[in-house]
C-alpha cells in the first residue's frame, strides 16, 4: 500500500502538461494503494470498516488492469485517450455500485453473518436472504471477471507494445531509450502480480487470518513488484508523441528533395555503399532519415528495401555493420578498451554494445578477443 502511495505522489509531484501516460500511471498507484489498503482493512479484522470499504476495493480491483492497459494505450498510440475506453470500468462500477445497493437492503445482523461467513469463511449457520446469497453469487463472479481481465488486458497490452517497437525498429538505430522492453517486464510483472494474487485468492485470505508470518511472503513479492513498475514508468520519458514528431521532421526534410524514384535494386546498392564506404553506421544516433535525406529519398523506400532485401529491421541492419566494425578493432594489436570499440561503432552505450554483440555473435566482445589471439597463436 504505501508503495504503491509513495510512486502516486511521486509521479503526480513530476507530472508535466503533456505527460498524460503518467499521469494514467499515477492514477494505476493510487488505484493501487486503495486496493491494497481494502487488504489492511481486512486484516485489522475491522469487521464494521470493512463494510464500508468493500465496494471501494472491489471498484479498485477491477480497474487497475484496464488502467494499465489504458497507459499502454497512450503511450503507444498518437490518438491518446479515448472515450470508449471508459467502458473499460463498466466491470468495476456494476459491481462495485450492486454491492452498495445489496449491503443497503441487508440487515446489519445479515450483513455481519455476510462478512464472516463468505469473505472471512468463518463456519456458521445462517439463512441468507434472496439480496445476500445474490450478493455471495456476485462476490465470486467479481474474482472471475478479474481473472478474465488479466488474460484480455495483458494480451491487448503485449501486443500494442509489439507493434510499437517494430515501428521504433525501423526508424532508429539506437533504440535503447526509446522502446518498450522495460514495458513488456512491466507486463510480466503484472501477470506475476496477478497470477500471485489468484493463488492467494483461490487458498483464501481467511487462511492468511490464522497466522499473520505467512503475509510476509506476498507482501514481500506485490512490494518488489509495484516498487519495479512504479520505478520503470517513472522513468520513461519517451512516448509515441516524440516518435510521430520526428517522423514529422522527416517528411519535412523529404518535401524539401525531388525524389528520386530510383529502382530498388539501385537503391539496394547505394545503402550498402553509404554502409560498407561511407560507414555511416558509426553515427550514434542515426535514424532512418539520416540515410534516406543522403540517398535523396523518403524513409518508405529505405524501410521496404531493408524489411524485404535484407530481412531486418533498420535497428537490427545497423547493429550488424557495427558489431564487424567492432571486430577489427577487438582484434587490433593495440588493445583498445571496450568503451572506446563501443563509442568508435556508434554505439549509444558499452550496454548497448554488448547486448547487441552477444546477440549477433552469441560471445562477448572479451570472449571473441581471447578466442582470435589464442587461434593467431596457434597458427
Amino acid at each position: 500500500m504505501f508503495v504503491s502511495l509513495f510512486w502516486s505522489f511521486a509521479l503526480f509531484a513530476d507530472l508535466k502538461r503533456e505527460e498524460r501516460p503518467r499521469l494514467v500511471m499515477a492514477i494505476f498507484m493510487l488505484f493501487s494503494a486503495i486496493l491494497y489498503l481494502g487488504h489492511a482493512v481486512y486484516f485489522s479484522r475491522s469487521y464494521e470498516m470493512y463494510t464500508l470499504m468493500d465496494p471501494l476495493y472491489t471498484f479498485a480491483s477491477l480497474s487497475v488492469f484496464p488502467l494499465f492497459y489504458i497507459y499502454v494505450w497512450i503511450l503507444t498510440n498518437k490518438s491518446g485517450f479515448k472515450k470508449y475506453h471508459l467502458l473499460h470500468f463498466t466491470p468495476a462500477l456494476f459491481f462495485s455500485s450492486v454491492t452498495i445497493v445489496l449491503f443497503s437492503l441487508l440487515t446489519r445482523e445479515e450483513l455481519n453473518a455476510y462478512i464472516h461467513i463468505t469473505v472471512y469463511k468463518e463456519k456458521a449457520d445462517f439463512l441468507f436472504s434472496p439480496a445476500a446469497r445474490v450478493q455471495m453469487f456476485l462476490y465470486t463472479m467479481a474474482r472471475v471477471v478479474f481473472a478474465v481481465q488479466i488474460v484480455i488486458f495483458v494480451c491487448l497490452s503485449w501486443r500494442m507494445i509489439s507493434s510499437y517497437d517494430k515501428k521504433i525498429k525501423d526508424f532508429y538505430a539506437s533504440t535503447e531509450e526509446r522502446t518498450l522492453t522495460w514495458a513488456r517486464n512491466m507486463v510480466i510483472a503484472m501477470v506475476i502480480a496477478a497470477l500471485f494474487s489468484l493463488l492467494v485468492n483461490s487458498i483464501g485470505k481467511a487462511f492468511f487470518v490464522e497466522d499473520y508470518n505467512f503475509l510476509i511472503i506476498p507482501s514481500l513479492i506485490f512490494s518488489i513488484v509495484l516498487f519495479s513498475i512504479g520505478l520503470l514508468s517513472f522513468k520513461q520519458y519517451y512516448y509515441i508523441t516524440h516518435y510521430e514528431t520526428d517522423i514529422l521532421k522527416e517528411r519535412s526534410i523529404s518535401s524539401n528533395h525531388n525524389t528520386i524514384e530510383a529502382t530498388r535494386e539501385k537503391l539496394k546498392k547505394e545503402l550498402i555503399i553509404l554502409l560498407e564506404e561511407g560507414e555511416i553506421f558509426r553515427k550514434t544516433d542515426l535514424r532512418i532519415t539520416d540515410i534516406s535525406s543522403e540517398l535523396k529519398t523518403n524513409r518508405s523506400y529505405i524501410s521496404g528495401i531493408i524489411n524485404t532485401e535484407f530481412n531486418s529491421t533498420f535497428s537490427d541492419l545497423i547493429n550488424k555493420y557495427r558489431v564487424e566494425y567492432s571486430k577489427n578493432l577487438l582484434l587490433d594489436s593495440r588493445s583498445f578498451i571496450l568503451e572506446y570499440i563501443s563509442e568508435e561503432s556508434g554505439f549509444a552505450s558499452i550496454n548497448s554494445f554488448l547486448r547487441a554483440f552477444k546477440k549477433i555473435t552469441g560471445t562477448t566482445p572479451g570472449n571473441f578477443r581471447k578466442q582470435n589471439k589464442k587461434e593467431s597463436l596457434l597458427n
